[in-house]
């Protein structure tokens, strides 16, 4: 391989500065989300960077059928019952200490354009940029409930009652949390500093702002902006473009004000994202990726601030015992297509999660076009 050759025609096809991080990813932060989307780190941390003007458009689809707890298994949730009479059976008591195991099935599909421009100006001897993002979401969920009936005040009863109450609990918890919902997300703009360090490396740094401008509604669970919160989201990443092996690597901290509709503060987030790439040919190039979300501080709620009537007006529900740090690890292929001696590149690539506590467990694809203006 002719890596002189072939290391200008990908400088000028991936040239750009996506190094604020995008976020739009499914189900810690309020209701298993976060503004940062893992694996949206591509040939942006992998490729050289020169100044000029660049568009982004990452099309992703998250999946996911499940939804893990604390301890790695199916999560659950307080699920008490009601009083009920049961033709045939006569009354049967209410059962506040119930929980049930909760299923998922949920969708992200997500377009994500960003618009980045690298100047030759420099600052604090780094190129100095700015980059800029409003990302399109398509967001559904649909919720099941499955209630553990042993050692409750119902073990003892028939399995046409156990099934009574397992029907309503499940329409119930589906009716509360269920929802498909499409719109803009929440905006995310950064200035960006980039440094060549010599040998084939390169260290960028992006403090990015997230405001927002997604539709949130506090009564549902599904939205497609995050709260009524901002987060501050310093990130830094660390390139090797060598002769064989490409290496990037982006390290994130999300900090989170609290929620005003609700009162949830969001913990702390770090996020990881690193590719490993390599030529197989003068326009192809394959790899792995992976990356890895822990949190590092616990969520909380503070529900002092409402009134009565607002908590009622709001459905507003302390869910969480103050806690709930999430975290999962995910890798998979990728490969990067340079289209036309650089006129603009594709990506492709499958990220399979693992290893989830308090958030879902899922898969996506992503499909990147990259092209200089």
């Amino acid at each position: 391989m002719v890596r002189s050759t072939r290391s200008s025609v990908w400088l000028s096809a991936v040239s750009f500065a996506a190094l604020a991080c995008i976020g739009q990813q499914a189900v810690a932060a309020e209701n298993g989300l976060q503004r940062y989307s893992p694996g949206i780190g591509g040939s942006d941390m992998t490729a050289p960077l020169t100044p000029g003007l660049y568009l982004q458009v990452p099309l992703v689809h998250y999946h996911a059928r499940k939804l893990k707890g604390g301890d790695h298994d199916q999560a659950t949730a307080a699920t008490p019952t009601e009083q009920k009479t049961i033709p045939g059976v006569g009354v049967v008591p209410a059962v506040p200490e119930l929980r049930s195991k909760i299923g998922i099935k949920t969708d992200t599909y997500a377009a994500l354009p960003r618009l980045t421009y690298l100047s030759t100006n420099r600052v604090f001897g780094a190129n100095l940029g700015f980059t800029v993002m409003l990302p399109l979401v398509k967001r559904k969920a649909a919720f099941s409930a499955s209630p553990v009936f042993s050692g409750t005040a119902l073990a003892a009863y028939p399995s046409l009652v156990q099934s009574s109450y397992a029907n309503t609990i499940s329409a119930s918890v589906a009716a509360r949390q269920d929802g498909d919902e499409t719109g803009i997300g929440d905006l995310e703009m950064s200035p960006v500093f980039h440094w060549e360090i010599g040998d084939n490396q390169a260290v960028n740094f992006a403090p990015t702002i997230v405001l927002p401008t997604g539709k949130y509604d506090v009564k549902q669970r599904v939205n497609t902006g995050y709260g009524k919160f901002y987060t501050f989201r310093p990130s830094v990443q660390y390139s090797y473009i060598g002769d064989g092996w490409d290496f990037g690597a982006r390290t994130v901290f999300s900090f989170n004000t609290r929620n005003k509709d609700n009162g949830y503060y969001s913990g702390t987030m770090f996020n990881v994202d690193w590719q490993l790439m390599r030529f197989i040919s003068d326009d192809v190039r394959v790899g792995l990726q992976g990356y890895f979300v822990r949190q590092l501080s616990k969520d909380t709620q503070d529900l002092s601030k409402f009134s009565a009537q607002e908590i009622q007006e709001k459905n507003l529900q302390k869910e969480i015992i103050n806690g709930n740090r999430s975290s999962v690890t995910a890798v998979g292929p990728a490969v990067g297509w340079v289209v036309n001696g650089g006129e603009a590149l594709v990506e492709g690539k499958f990220l399979q999660e693992f290893g989830a506590r308090n958030r879902t467990e899922g898969s996506a694809f992503w499909l990147s076009i990259s092209k200089p203006l």
